[in-house]
């Protein structure tokens, strides 16, 4: 498995104001309100920085370099993460452009040439900083880091200083390259809470998922050789056993206790099965038994793992997210 690469080149928390990442020193600022998260900068010319995402006032997608731009509640947050030691997360852009997550849409699926192969896109359809609709095109390696990078997420606190004790509230965000010139503008994803002052856990699991999903719906409409790899990592994570049959018996056996294999040997054997009906069936065409189509026949000669992502929790699927960024990696010769 291949991990992510983390960004290097730790620094301090600045303790003086920086200019907004939106604009040139001196433009206004943009008031974060409510902190998703706080990121460090290890782009060139703005290494060390600290940027931060969140909601506005008004409850938009907001992004500001500068800690004068927060909020009191805000600052509070962060003086207490900050007191903790926690390392922050760190993004390899100058500037962020902050986007509230609505809608995953299409997958984008472009050729690849002989000589080379083409990153595919997900589409996602979020709210932006003067409140519209926008779709946003991001890559399958890019968004894959971002959720895999997303795995720990911010801590935000919400107490006051009537609390005996009260636990800090994670919020999930993540953050991947848009297209540009340089490389160095990032795309910064946020979940709003179902509820005020609640965890957005729920909202970065159907993100994950749908996002997963579609790769995977790629994944299976393309010919053998031009796949990920992503098909055969939901046949390991996200397996389903067989419904019926022999094999249905031996994994009750196993679920009892009277014989012992592990689960690989069960994909392997409902492979070869589906390998073998498939050859049964050709023979019988090619006799004028039966009439099937050549899709259909590929299909059971070349046979997909069942799988089912629905029941995973977020761990498993930012671990199957982990996965699948490391066959796409190997696939594009990165690793």
């Amino acid at each position: 498995m291949a991990n992510p690469p983390p960004e290097s080149d730790a620094g301090a928390l600045p303790e003086a104001d920086v200019p907004s990442v939106e604009g040139a020193p001196g433009a206004p600022a943009v008031v974060v309100d409510a902190l998703a998260a706080a990121v460090m900068s290890t782009a060139k010319g703005v290494r060390g920085r600290v940027l931060f995402v969140g909601w506005s006032p008004d409850g938009l997608p907001a992004a500001t370099g500068r800690r004068d731009a927060l909020s009191d509640e805000a600052r509070t947050a962060l003086d207490h993460y900050r007191a903790t030691g926690l390392d922050m997360r760190r993004v390899p852009f100058g500037q962020l452009v902050p986007a509230t997550y609505l809608i995953t849409g299409p997958v984008i699926d472009f050729s690849d040439t002989r000589d080379r192969l083409a990153e595919d896109q997900v589409q996602y359809t979020c709210l932006d900083v003067t409140g519209e609709r926008r779709d946003y095109a991001v890559g399958e390696i890019g968004i894959l880091r971002g959720i895999v990078l997303a795995r720990q997420p911010w801590q935000a606190y919400t107490g006051s200083g009537l609390d005996v004790a009260v636990s800090t509230v994670p919020l999930y965000s993540v953050f991947a390259p848009l297209p540009d010139a340089t490389g160095e503008t990032g795309l910064a994803l946020m979940f709003q809470p179902t509820i005020a002052g609640a965890s957005n856990e729920a909202a970065f699991r159907s993100f994950v998922r749908h996002t997963i999903g579609r790769l995977l719906v790629l994944d299976e409409s393309q010919v053998p050789a031009s796949r990920r790899g992503y098909l055969e990592v939901a046949g390991r994570v996200a397996g389903v056993p067989p419904r019926s049959g022999l094999l249905r018996s031996l994994v009750t056996l196993r679920n009892l206790g009277f014989v012992d294999f592990d689960d690989a040997w069960v994909r392997g054997m409902q492979r070869r099965g589906k390998q073998l009906q498939g050859g049964v069936i050709r023979a019988l065409r090619a006799i004028g038994m039966v009439e099937v189509s050549d899709g259909l026949l590929r299909e059971l000669e070349d046979p997909r793992p069942d799988y089912n992502v629905d029941p995973l929790d977020t761990t498993r699927l930012v671990d199957m997210a982990e996965e699948m960024y490391g066959v796409a990696t190997a696939r594009f010769g990165l690793t």
